[in-house]
This record gives structure tokens, C-alpha cells and sequence, in this order.
């Protein structure tokens, strides 16, 4: 107030309350919420200046937007975001500009198992198109940590050698991304498949090399014995016919005995969000907004709600769906019959919600 009184040049104001200059183009609305300390340098003023939308109805989002990305990541997100070509709510939703910034947090604290589980990191150079394909990923990859949890139990038969080759069963999320990657396939987006505890996969190596991957699947019409559903090589190309004759081989000399499916454990999962997302919470909350992102419902969580659904209405029971849990067959999640298995089991489908609602459901 006393640069005012004495009618001092506004600049000395704005240095006094330190508030950068630029922020005077912008409408009295878009200062919705409390600013955090902006950078003052020429470079972040003159990115954003530039990219203050047309409408002044998209203003106020664009800003809001602008902040929170500060807020939560800092000054090289905040600038990458304000020049994003589809930032705006009507092309992102909140809940994916959460996820998208959930993501370049970890891409730049590296921390945590949920930064392990990054394929590739954001970077200030990285196009729009190709951070949600690697957010795509790392969604996926959280789905399967969460489905798989400590690990697949029973793998139904032990790992062998036969014909010069090594099969070996996955039962991590360590092991399914170290697969993937070996053979550019997409195992680390095996968690529709492996929910309900139907499948299983197995690594043919020779000589510690991976060449083929091997899936097993249980069939309607016998349990005791599970069909190869596929057994492909790097970038899903055929396999020669030595690696089929070596997991023949190898299965007849397995004992067989009656198998179940075993769906994931629900409290497995939560202990797993828990461990991925607590350096994420802890920094929502020392930055003051712990209270606008949740961690997401794995669909290891999720199928656990459909089973407990599916026996409610075969009883005869209401089903009660969670607030929040969107309904299956819609929005990409895995649709499930009456008998609570997927209805498409070979389908590749995202079944993560959003990152908005889980935290209240931990104890659930």
C-alpha cells in the first residue's frame, strides 16, 4: 500500500507483493485459488504470455492448470504445460491432467516403486502425444503391480529345461516388465488377463536369453489341463518349431493336477497402491493439496468388487457399486459375465479408473 499512496510506478508494487508483471493480462477471475511464489525470470513470463488462450472462458482453466502444475512439479512442467496443445478441460479431463502430472512428478523426483514402473520419463521435450502413450503405460504397469502384489503363489508347474531351453514362470511385476522390454511385447499390460487367476506366463529362454514367451490358460472344459493360448517370440513373431516341440516337451513332464482360477488378493493390492503412492500423497500434502488427487483403483480391486457383485445378484441380492466405480463395459474397463470371469478375456483393456477415488476406499 505505501508504493501506492505514494503513487509509485505499479512494477513497485507488484515487486513488493512479489508478483511478476505478466500476471496483469490476465482476467480478475482466473484467481480462483491462492498463487504460489511464480518465477520471475523473462523465460517462464514469456512462455506463458504467449499461450494465455483467446477465450476468456478458457482463461481461468488454463491457469488453474498452470498452477497446480507448479505447485506440484515445478517451473519446467508448469511452462511445458501452459504450451500443451490440448490442456484444456474439454480435451483433458481433470482426472487425466492428474494422472499426466502424477507421472511427471515421479519422471522427475525418482522415487519410489512408482517410479521404477516408468517406461520412459517425462522431459520438457517430450511432445503431448507421446506423454500420454508412456502415461498410458505406467497406468497399466501400476494396474499389474497392484493385480500381481507379493507375487503369483502357484504358478502350476515348475519351472524346467527341456530341449535345450529354459522355461520359467513369471510371478512378479519385476519380472513382467523385464519381459516386456526383452521382448518388446506387452506382458506389462497383462493385469486384465491375470486378474481373475486364469492365466499364467512363462519365459522360454536359451542360455539366460529370452526368445519366447509362453501363456497358459485354463479352459471351461477341464481343469486339470491348461491350453497354450500363445508362445511367441520378440515383437509377437512366430516361434521355430524347437521351441514348440521344447514346451511340449516340457509340459509332459509336468504332474498335472486340478487347477482354479485364483483371483487377486484385494488386500495384496491395497498394500501395493499404498507403498506406489505414499511419496506422491506425502507431497500433495506439503504442497497444500493432498486433498485433489487420489490414488487409482487397481483392477485387482476392481474385479474384487464385480465377484462380491456378481454373488450379491446371484442371491438375489441389490448390488451396491462403490461411488465412483465406473460400470463395466463402458469407458474401456473389462466387462464381466455372471460367473465373474471376463467376458473378453483376450482383450487388452485399461480398467484403472481415475486417480480421484481410492485413498477413502484403503480401508475399504
Amino acid at each position: 500500500m505505501a508504493c501506492i499512496k505514494a503513487g509509485l510506478p505499479l512494477k513497485c508494487a507488484a515487486d513488493a507483493l512479489g508478483l511478476p508483471m505478466w500476471l496483469r493480462r490476465l482476467p480478475p477471475e482466473a484467481f480462483a485459488t491462492p498463487l504460489p511464489a511464480m518465477p520471475a525470470d523473462a523465460e517462464f513470463a514469456l512462455s506463458l504470455t504467449n499461450r494465455i488462450p483467446l477465450r476468456a472462458e478458457d482463461v481461468t482453466a488454463w491457469f488453474d492448470r498452470v498452477v497446480y502444475a507448479l505447485k506440484v512439479v515445478g517451473r519446467d512442467y508448469a511452462m511445458w504445460v501452459a504450451k500443451a496443445p490440448r490442456v484444456l478441460p474439454l480435451s483433458t479431463s481433470d482426472e487425466d491432467f492428474r494422472w499426466l502430472t502424477a507421472w511427471a512428478w515421479y519422471s522427475t523426483q525418482r522415487v519410489g516403486r512408482a517410479h521404477e514402473l516408468l517406461r520412459r520419463p517425462w522431459s520438457p521435450a517430450m511432445s503431448w502425444k507421446k506423454a500420454h502413450d508412456e502415461l498410458a503405460i505406467w497406468r497399466k504397469r501400476i494396474d499389474l503391480a497392484a493385480t500381481l502384489g507379493h507375487g503369483i503363489r502357484d504358478a502350476w508347474f515348475a519351472d524346467g529345461h527341456a530341449l535345450g531351453f529354459d522355461i520359467v514362470a513369471l510371478r512378479t511385476i519385476d519380472q513382467f516388465v523385464t519381459e516386456s522390454a526383452a521382448m518388446e511385447n506387452c506382458l506389462d499390460q497383462y493385469a486384465a488377463r491375470l486378474t481373475y487367476g486364469r492365466v499364467r506366463v512363462f519365459s522360454v529362454r536359451r542360455q539366460g536369453t529370452s526368445i519366447a514367451s509362453l501363456e497358459l490358460s485354463l479352459r471351461s472344459d477341464d481343469a486339470e489341463t491348461p491350453a497354450i493360448t500363445q508362445l511367441r517370440g520378440p515383437r509377437n513373431r512366430r516361434v521355430a518349431t524347437q521351441v514348440w516341440q521344447a514346451v511340449h516337451a516340457w509340459l509332459g513332464g509336468q504332474p498335472f493336477k486340478a487347477l482354479a482360477g485364483q483371483p487377486s488378493d484385494p488386500g495384496s493390492a491395497r498394500e501395493t497402491l499404498r507403498i506406489l503412492w505414499q511419496p506422491y500423497l506425502e507431497a500433495l500434502e506439503a504442497a497444500g493439496i493432498a486433498e485433489r488427487l487420489r490414488p487409482p483403483l487397481s483392477g485387482a480391486l476392481l474385479a474384487h468388487r464385480l465377484r462380491s457383485a456378481s454373488s450379491r445378484r446371484a442371491e438375489g441380492a441389490p448390488s451396491h457399486r462403490a461411488e465412483g466405480v465406473p460400470s463395466h463395459g463402458a469407458g474401456g474397463a473389462a466387462t464381466a459375465s455372471a460367473g465373474g470371469e471376463p467376458a473378453t478375456p483376450h482383450r487388452h483393456t485399461d480398467i484403472a479408473p481415475t486417480p480421484r477415488r481410492v485413498a477413502a476406499r484403503y480401508a475399504a
